[in-house]
């Protein structure tokens, strides 16, 4: 029971201390983001231009439980695929850190999204990315992530 309090006192305050380096952010590293902001909520609203218009030509990913890399092309591919069979409900976003070297961003978060899918079951899952982020044309765009979902307990 006490390793648990200490557990829960340590997450809540790495929460606190991710929050609170947020609101101590330069001008670009607010604009980082809220291009994530954006996209996530673009994602959600199941608009999905946010494929070409955000992401790096070159862009490719690896999301947990995928068993290789993907391109820009295998994204557009199944965000049509996943919004036919389901929706985000509800989702929060907790950020960590945005690093800026030069034209190049490093963003670290960890996020919260409750969705349904075709059957009308409903999930909460947790889960956190890394993205890298280049400035080109005076735009940040998407040049990579890692991450997804928390395995289930």
């Amino acid at each position: 029971m006490f390793t648990r309090m200490i557990a829960t006192a340590a997450l809540a305050l790495c929460t606190v201390a991710g929050t609170a380096s947020a609101m101590e952010w330069n001008a670009e590293q607010q604009e980082v983001w809220k291009l994530e902001q954006q996209q996530w909520k673009m994602s959600a609203a199941e608009d999905m231009s946010w494929i070409d218009t955000m992401l790096h030509p070159d862009m490719t990913f690896w999301e947990a439980g995928a068993p290789m890399p993907r391109d820009k092309a295998s994204l557009k591919h199944w965000s049509r695929y996943d919004a036919e069979n389901g929706s985000t409900l509800e989702q929060e976003l907790f950020p960590i850190s945005v690093t800026i070297t030069g034209n190049v961003a490093v963003v670290q978060y960890h996020y919260m999204v409750a969705r349904e899918n075709y059957k009308k079951e409903r999930e909460r899952v947790t889960g956190h990315y890394t993205d890298v982020l280049v400035k080109e044309g005076g735009r940040w765009l998407f040049l990579t992530w890692a991450g997804g979902d928390d395995p289930k307990k």
